[in-house]
């Protein structure tokens, strides 16, 4: 029986099979090798260990300087948002001419709304954050949302009426005057509030709750009151309460610009047209060329400009929010901790629109600015005259 060659290759591999048996048996029976082995992966044991721990311990040291952050821009936003709003609804209230068009109606409405919202915004932070202002469960876990909610449509849709009027009064001069009236803007505004008090009813109804140590509300929900809130209703809020207003908004300000460069252009061709038509409209360009005229043509771009900032503000600060309450049902990334950090940095962030209003009045209307200084002066003067007296 003849045996086949062994190859190279297969000799090389039993020689090495025979150095690796000996290597084997020779760690076997000298002890001190097997105690290095032994504490070497020891080492490794305990350095793996150690750099989940500092993993564990960088991730927990960045949560506490967010929420750290996130604190002093909840204060700073809130303050300077309940600030700005105490002052917009003092210069709003006492301008009797303002009060008087549907423009200044929507102002001042937008104005105790946004105050509304951002008390319970800071509230429910504060829950966030472990602290609970109200004893009463259905007064934190119920009303309290309820009202936040009603408050930040309402705001949103006094700012899409806003937009409409002024575009309204620009796109059909004569018939505003029968369509922007006050009594009509309490109409609607009376219409849309037992409307969005119908979407969010489900707030109020006694469904079991409980609060927890951190402040949150839990909620024993259902299979399919979950189903709807997941799949129906928050998608249906980032519908109407983000996607439509800023579509209304922008498309306003869009035909608003349009109609004034429109009027400008017939202002300017008036020596090409006839007889008839010129005689209509040259007191509209002696209007315009006088200073009536140029103050109206500054009060309407300083509108535009503050219609504008409002449509840019609200899509910065809106659609993440959106998003992410959107998104956050659907995909569970993180834990309860990091998303409630999450939703509380989005929710401050969201809040700046509501807090805003104020100081870009302040910015893109020198009539506003001045008229806000008088009023101040006034109760500058009448605080040192109450002190004098008394």
């Amino acid at each position: 029986m003849t045996t086949k060659p062994v190859s190279a290759e297969v000799k090389l591999r039993w020689n090495a099979t025979l150095k690796c048996a000996d290597m084997y048996k020779y760690i076997l029976s000298n002890q001190d090798i097997l105690k290095a082995i032994s504490q070497f992966s020891l080492n490794i044991s305990m350095n793996q260990t150690f750099n989940l721990n500092l993993t564990e311990t960088n991730t927990t040291s960045s949560l506490i300087i967010l929420l750290r952050f996130e604190i002093f821009a909840a204060c700073l936003t809130y303050g300077l948002g309940f600030i700005g709003n105490l002052f917009a609804l003092i210069v709003f209230s006492s301008l009797l001419e303002f009060r008087r068009i549907s423009t200044g109606i929507l102002f001042l409405l937008m104005t105790i709304s946004n105050f509304f919202h951002l008390w319970t915004l800071a509230i429910d932070f504060l829950g966030i954050c472990g602290y609970s202002i109200y004893s009463n469960i259905y007064l934190q876990c119920h009303l309290s949302p309820f009202v936040e909610n009603i408050s930040r449509a309402m705001s949103t849709y006094f700012s899409v009426g806003i937009a409409v009027d002024r575009f309204i009064r620009s796109e059909m001069p004569l018939r505003s005057k029968m369509i922007c009236t006050r009594k009509n803007i309490f109409i609607v505004t009376i219409i849309i509030f037992i409307i969005f008090c119908l979407f969010w009813s489900f707030y109020l109804y006694p469904f079991s709750s409980q609060i927890l140590i951190t402040g949150e509300c839990i909620y024993n929900q259902s299979i399919s009151f979950e189903f709807f809130l997941v799949n129906i209703h928050i998608p249906l809020r980032a519908i109407f309460f983000c996607l439509i207003p800023i579509i209304i908004m922008t498309a306003s300000n869009i035909r608003m610009m349009s109609n004034i460069r429109q009027a400008r252009m017939r202002v300017s061709d008036i020596p090409q047209n006839n007889d008839g038509y010129k005689s209509s409209t040259i007191i509209s360009s002696t209007a315009i060329s006088g200073p009536v005229g140029r103050r109206t043509l500054a009060i309407d771009r300083m509108l535009l400009l503050m219609m504008a900032a409002s449509v840019l503000t609200f899509i910065i600060t809106q659609i993440p929010f959106h998003i992410y309450m959107v998104v956050q049902v659907n995909i569970h990334t993180f834990n309860s901790y990091t998303d409630s950090l999450i939703y509380s940095m989005l929710l401050i962030w969201s809040s700046i629109y509501f807090g805003i209003a104020f100081y870009l009045y302040c910015l893109a209307s020198p009539l506003f600015r001045r008229k806000f200084i008088r009023i101040g002066r006034k109760l500058i003067n009448c605080q040192l005259i109450y002190h004098v007296t008394t």
